[in-house]
């Protein structure tokens, strides 16, 4: 047990689980005056004499090692205890599996799946692209953190196509109940078509809650696997989309060929499912407004029976009458002649206040009020819709949550479409401004910037009188005037971008000559955008290139963030990898660096020329801030040469 102990710079707190290759625990370290969370993974004593167990469990880390998506579990560090016992750090990750919230839940609704779905798809074609096959997908493998993001986990028996396998002939390993038909087989050529098939099993399981074979042996399963058919999910799942369904009957073929071609497809076909359920609601919300427009009063209240009842009076239609009953003499309607005439009276004025419209401050408040984008978006429309004539800063200001909401939906609509490879535009869309559009996306994700900025110019020109609206509430000129604002916000992106790009250095510098270390943060996009430079100056672009990496997962699902998203794709397009070995690069770099620093240092280790020393310090500081998290040996020795030299010329 190793809980409360320290190994390296790292302190257990307690342990989240255990298994065959060994146990998980929560723990802790220092990085950049920032305590961070990981999960460190240590091998069981155990094993630590099975040279198969150890050697499956240092490609686990090298295979993390090259696997740095935003749905993919992050490797921190690995190396081993005492120099005998393999551990690797991970990210810790703050949520649940979702074998847990099934077994909770029982099963999950297809809309909640299909997001799970499009996230895990992506993670699996960004590591079938560099040849890695998971080969043991199933919930308890997928983390969904409090955020509602997925992580894919546990690489331990991924197969890595560059590599022999550590598996013999005819072999099989995985969970059996979602094994392919080719695992089934001991089939060694296995490719990305089985890991689709564990997809299909996957999401079987999440919307039903169950899964699509049984069996009490291994052997039994196995041949299920390989012969007996699926069941049809659309009886068991009474509102799951016929597409959807269609999608994991074929990610469930035996033959795999008969599979989707890979996962990048399958995200398009979810998508593809969203879009249409989208239209659908869309389309209903339409005809149950008509249907509901003649029962709301202006500011969206529901009229209850009095407004009914006098807004009937108004129009001169009478209420059905029921069939009259036999009433005592006193009690017969003109013997109370003088009250309904105080009732219709109140009617009258329930009507009035019916059909007046609302205040500006009180559907102002509504706006403000709103605790959603979409809720917001209705209260600014309303308003607008009844004051937007009058001008004012009320309605500025209206406008401008009404502008910028709908760009939103606008980018986020774009992204959904342009991740699923949707290049043809939509019937309600303009062919030459979405055309443009797309080729601004794909400019700005291959950081050419320039390019980007000629065509989101070309996008703003399509419509310009209606790009210039300040609001508007029109669908035919919404259409139009969308294409206008959305340019402008890219256009006003990428001009931040540029900011950023030329204030960096001169902070940088500032920062220098003040003698003051520079903090790192990997969820800060400036601090990314700053260890990107500094790593571009110091020469390493190998380097600088994957913090490219980082920053462009980190920010580019957050609209508020393009700019960095901008500026890191900007940079990432200039860099170049070096001839040889990147670590082999860099090694030498380092020497090459601290033999002119030593020299430095020894001048003026023994004078008081504060200038010189700090110039020291801070290239000590650029070795032991940018490289302190690598785990490689022969940097961590030149880290700690940099901190022996920086001590001889202390402040």
């Amino acid at each position: 047990m190793l809980v409360g102990q320290q190994i390296g710079p790292f302190l257990i707190e307690k342990e989240l689980g255990s298994g065959a290759m060994g146990t998980v625990y929560r723990a802790k370290f220092q990085r950049d005056d920032k305590v961070i969370s990981i999960a460190l993974k240590v091998v069981a004593l155990g094993l630590l004499g099975n040279e198969g167990a150890m050697a499956r469990f240092e490609r686990e880390a090298n295979i993390l090692k090259q696997l740095k998506h935003p749905h993919i579990v992050r490797l921190i560090a690995h190396g081993k205890i005492n120099k005998a016992n393999p551990y690797i750090a991970m990210e810790y990750i703050d949520g649940e599996a979702l074998d847990r919230i099934l077994a909770r839940r029982g099963k999950l609704g297809w809309e909640e799946v299909l997001s799970y779905g499009k996230q895990l798809a992506e993670a699996l074609q960004y590591a079938h692209d560099k040849g890695i096959i998971h080969r043991d997908l199933k919930p308890s493998n997928l983390m969904i953190t409090r955020d509602g993001v997925l992580k894919l986990t546990d690489f331990g028996i991924a197969k890595d196509t560059d590599v022999t396998a550590l598996t013999g002939a005819n072999s099989t390993i995985g969970t059996a109940a979602y094994m392919s038909p080719e695992q089934c087989k001991g089939d060694r050529n296995l490719s990305n078509k089985s890991d689709l098939y564990s997809l299909g099993i996957v999401f079987f399981e999440l919307l039903t809650g169950r899964k699509p074979f049984t069996a009490e042996t291994t052997v039994e399963m196995f041949l299920k696997h390989v012969n007996e058919k699926a069941p049809r999910i659309g009886k068991l799942v009474a509102d799951l989309p016929p597409k959807f369904e269609s999608l994991i009957l074929q990610l469930l073929e035996k033959d795999k060929e008969s599979r989707p071609i890979d996962a990048a497809w399958v995200a398009r076909m979810l998508a593809e499912v969203e879009e249409d359920q989208f239209a659908r609601k869309s389309a209903g919300l339409m005809k149950a407004e008509a249907r509901t427009l003649k029962k709301t009063n202006q500011d969206g209240a529901r009229m209850d029976a009095t407004d009914k009842e006098a807004a009937r009076a108004l129009r001169g239609k009478k209420k059905k009458k029921k069939k009259a009953e036999q009433v005592p003499f006193l009690q017969r309607k003109w013997v109370h002649a003088v009250g309904i005439v105080g009732v219709l009276a109140a009617m009258a004025f329930g009507v009035y206040l019916a059909v007046k419209s609302p205040s500006p401050e009180k559907m102002y408040a509504a706006i403000e009020k709103a605790e959603t984008p979409e809720a917001k978006l209705e209260a600014a429309t309303k308003f607008l819709d009844a004051h937007g004539a009058s001008g004012g800063e009320t309605v500025e200001k209206a406008a401008a949550v009404f502008r910028d909401l709908t760009v939103k939906n606008r980018e986020r609509q774009l992204a959904t479409r342009f991740a699923s490879k949707l290049e043809k535009p939509t019937d309600h869309d303009d062919p030459e401004a979405y055309g443009a559009a797309w080729g601004a996306i794909t400019a700005e994700r291959d950081g050419n910037i320039e390019q980007a900025k000629i065509l989101w110019t070309k996008v703003k020109g399509r419509f310009p009188d209606e790009g210039k609206l300040p609001f508007t509430t029109k669908e035919d000129q919404l259409a139009k005037a969308r294409w206008g604002w959305l340019a402008d916000k890219r256009l006003a992106d990428i001009a931040a971008a540029s900011a950023e790009l030329s204030k960096l250095p001169a902070k940088i510098e500032t920062l220098k000559i003040n003698d003051q270390p520079v903090k790192g943060d990997p969820t800060n996009p400036e601090a990314l955008a700053v260890r990107i430079l500094r790593l571009r100056e110091f020469g390493d672009h190998d380097r600088a290139s994957r913090a490219c990496d980082a920053l462009v997962a980190l920010t580019e699902k957050d609209a508020d963030k393009r700019a960095w998203f901008l500026l890191a794709g900007q940079i990432k397009l200039n860099l170049t990898r070096p001839a040889n070995d990147p670590l082999v690069a860099r090694v030498d770099r380092l020497k090459t660096w601290l033999d002119e620093t030593q020299a430095l240092a020894d001048k003026v280790k023994d004078t008081d020329l504060g200038a010189a020393r700090r110039d020291v310090r801070n290239r000590c500081r650029d070795v032991t801030e940018l490289y302190d998290d690598d785990p490689e040996p022969r940097v961590k020795e030149q880290v700690a040469r940099a901190q022996k030299i920086a001590a001889l010329v202390a402040k």
